[in-house]
């Protein structure tokens, strides 16, 4: 099945495990209340770098698509569906993902900490690796 292909979102909007990484970016994105024009170029960077994404054709589609999934569903909705879609390794690789894209504007505020914590609880991630990821994620996006 191709990614980028309009698909109807009735009881199931997410369908793959890129879907389920790409809508739980999106959730960290958005976590927030914002969305920065850097933290888009993170979603684009995520399409471009992670090989789960290599049957998207056009990027812009496709997170429009999972974008609007998650807003019709909600957060705890899509929570439930990602857990569901990801295998424990790529549940580990979506949290990362999530990390990467809440320290993307080199800020961590309230709602962002309290996703993150909502998503590994959720997830399952063991507290000894958020630590690890947390400590190299803001190396990602060192400046000088």
């Amino acid at each position: 099945m191709q990614q980028s292909k309009k698909r109807v979102c009735q009881n199931e909007c997410l369908l793959t495990s890129a879907d389920a990484v790409m809508a739980v970016a999106i959730l960290a994105v958005s976590s927030d209340g914002k969305l920065a024009k850097r933290e888009m170029d993170g979603l684009k960077v995520i399409l471009a770098s992670n090989p789960l994404f290599g049957n998207v054709e056009d990027s812009m589609d496709y997170m429009g698509y999972i974008a609007s999934s998650v807003a019709e569903k909600g957060c705890d909705v899509i929570l439930d569906m990602v857990t569901d879609l990801l295998t424990p390794s790529l549940r580990e690789t979506a949290y990362a993902w999530a990390v990467y894209m809440v320290a993307a504007d080199r800020k961590l505020v309230s709602p962002e900490h309290k996703f993150l914590e909502k998503l590994r609880k959720k997830l399952g991630i063991h507290v000894a690796l958020v630590g690890k990821i947390k400590a190299v994620v803001p190396m990602l996006n060192r400046v000088k």
